[in-house]
């Protein structure tokens, strides 16, 4: 299996995974080829690639944190904002996190219907939660943060749809209204005694920056509340891997390393070296070059060793580059 960007599909690529339109209805199932036409389509849907099969699919263990079926289920209760379902969703969010035997993320499988608001909101719940975990939070409070995750942009259905999907740069004045979004979010919630303080004051503050300049209160360091710091970090990883009218995505290296270089400015150090624990540096299905001057292909990913994952070379060679002793000297130099 490989990723193949948007611009290198060609007819006739067998795809390993289900790809969903806007509305979460199927419009490839797996194992199917792909056509000219559906190679147009997810490519105006915002796809930017797909996995599709090749000689090492059968070696590969692609983690699935959450059942695609499911996943499924869990953006439609997103988009019909059915709160009762909603705070059951903020439940099995952290309860498939924990029964995992380890956590790591790969943003290139946790999209379905691409680069929707609701999306985004699950890749930051899922994301936040697994942090958290990290970072020891207990059962409730893992809840508390799921559900404040996927709250977090509740705010900008307050922003006109000009200013919210303008497919170039923004005005000061424009910049100004997008700003406000934390607020309006915390002004649509704080009367519902549904929602825990601990939710609406993450909602609040979760554009606010390590050093004070943030928004919108300009808060700094532990004055901004320990869910609002987590979703911060999710937040703009998700938004930096994302294609947007205004911007390409970045890679994953990239969005690692603007975290790393905004620490103790934008955002919290702890929470950042806690993130990046679970983050997925080399997914499945990738090629990467080794410092034998080999190339390998990524077929299987461990948590708290994402730069060490387990290689197979061309001539079938099986590397695990974190735990066996006798590639502890071998290093992935470029892909």
């Amino acid at each position: 299996m490989r990723f193949v960007p948007i611009d290198e599909i060609q007819p006739g690529m067998v795809i390993v995974k289900n790809i969903y339109d806007e509305e979460g209805r199927k419009l490839l199932g797996r194992n199917k080829k792909m056509t000219g036409p559906l190679i147009d389509k997810i490519r105006r849907l915002g796809y930017s690639g797909i996995y599709i099969c090749d000689r090492y699919s059968e070696f590969e263990e692609l983690a699935e944190i959450i059942d695609e079926d499911e996943r499924i289920r869990m953006l439609r209760t997103l988009k019909e904002q059915n709160l009762d379902q909603i705070f059951l969703l903020s439940s099995k969010i952290v309860d498939d996190l924990l029964d995992q035997e380890e956590i790591h993320l790969d943003f290139n499988t946790l999209r379905h219907y691409h680069n929707s608001i609701y999306e985004h909101s699950l890749n930051v719940a899922i994301a936040a939660v697994a942090c958290g975990i990290g970072m020891g939070l207990n059962n409730s409070q893992l809840r508390e943060l799921a559900l404040s995750a996927m709250f977090h942009d509740i705010g900008k259905e307050c922003v006109p749809p000009e200013v919210l999907d303008k497919p170039g740069p923004l005005t000061p004045d424009e910049r100004a209204i997008i700003n406000c979004h934390p607020e309006f979010g915390y002004e649509m919630l704080k009367d519902r005694n549904e929602f825990p303080a601990t939710v609406r004051v993450s909602i609040l503050q979760h554009h606010e920056n390590d050093d004070g300049t943030g928004y919108p209160r300009g808060l700094s360091r532990e004055d901004i509340f320990i869910y609002a710091r987590i979703i911060h970090v999710a937040d703009v990883f998700d938004a930096l891997l994302s294609k947007r009218p205004y911007k390409e995505e970045y890679s994953a290296l990239e969005s690692i390393e603007y975290l790393m270089a905004n620490c103790d400015r934008m955002f919290n150090y702890n929470v950042v070296s806690t993130f990046l624990n679970y983050i997925t540096v080399y997914p499945v299905g990738v090629t990467v070059t080794l410092s034998t001057g080999k190339k390998a292909h990524v077929i299987k990913n461990r948590s708290e060793f994402v730069l060490r994952p387990v290689v197979m070379t061309e001539d079938g060679t099986v590397m695990d580059l974190a735990l066996d002793h006798n590639y502890l000297n071998v290093t992935i130099v470029g892909k």
